[in-house]
């Protein structure tokens, strides 16, 4: 437990330097819209019959209030549980610590969520990071031709970077996956930002990730690399994002990128996730 007070005191403390304000989120929300349910989202029946269900992600409510209040700028930060089935159908419960800038205006606003999750971490939960840096904009080119009803499966197997399942994959559904293999076959041998050429990419994402790597790469204990087949966030993500894994005690302990927040706003935001078998014990 001294580690997470730590981390929770050092991240509050790093948040409010840099001008974030709380954000308060109710854990249950009126189930307005059934389109919601998925296999992951935990809710119930109240007594008089409303439908309810339970936080199951932070960022999607910063882009709720946003959108319903009309907020010229959300500069905020958050910590609590999210909860959600995990694949067996047990709930799982997650602690967060958070940050969110609505609208987005430029990388310095992933620059100050990043320098908050950094300076938190390494200060109280581990000296030895890896990065992964990818742009949810490189997989999504590569899908595009894909038929909607497949990229929820194809996200999954691109996630597990299995290439013989994937290939078995496009076979059974008469898919053209080529472009998809080659990023999943890169991300075991094409990690270094000296290779980004290798991917042929936009000029202005190709310069966005070494701002990013660069930035990064100024931490002390902190090891960064490129990952363009990072698929579980694409739906929601639209531009860089980022993975943090701590190398001491093997873990994912953090993620965030850039993001749509309606058809004319972008926000960035990060998430530190800090799981039960750390918190309780």
């Amino acid at each position: 437990m001294k580690r997470i007070d730590k981390l929770v005191r050092s991240f509050v403390d790093e948040a409010m330097s840099e001008g974030f304000e709380l954000f308060l989120s109710p854990e249950t929300e009126a189930l307005r819209d059934l389109s919601q349910i998925n296999d992951s989202v935990v809710f119930f029946q109240a007594k008089g019959g409303g439908l309810f269900k339970m936080r199951n992600d932070y960022t999607a409510s910063v882009v709720e209030f946003y959108n319903k209040n009309s907020s010229d700028t959300l500069r905020v930060w958050y910590s609590g549980f999210v909860y959600r089935y995990d694949q067996t159908g047990q709930i799982q419960n997650t602690f967060q610590l958070g940050l969110e800038i609505v609208p987005y205006n430029s990388p310095q606003d992933s620059f100050v969520v990043l320098k908050v999750m950094l300076a938190s971490i390494l200060r109280s939960l581990t000296d030895q990071l890896l990065v992964e840096v990818g742009d949810s904009r490189v997989i999504e080119r590569c899908i595009q031709h894909v038929p909607k009803k497949f990229r929820k499966k194809l996200l999954e197997l691109v996630d597990r970077k299995d290439v013989s399942e994937l290939e078995f994959f496009a076979s059974l559904n008469n898919l053209d996956l080529k472009d998809v293999l080659k990023l999943v076959e890169a991300s075991f041998t094409k990690r270094s930002v000296n290779q980004l050429k290798e991917f042929e990419l936009d000029p202005s994402i190709e310069r966005e990730i070494v701002e990013l790597v660069e930035f990064l790469s100024k931490y002390p204990g902190v090891t960064v690399e490129i990952d363009f087949s990072l698929a579980r966030t694409v739906e929601e993500y639209d531009g860089p994002t980022f993975i943090l894994f701590d190398l001491k005690d093997p873990a994912l302990i953090a993620a965030g990128g850039r993001y749509r927040v309606n058809e004319n706003t972008l926000g960035v935001g990060g998430t530190i996730f800090v799981e039960e078998r750390t918190w309780s014990s």
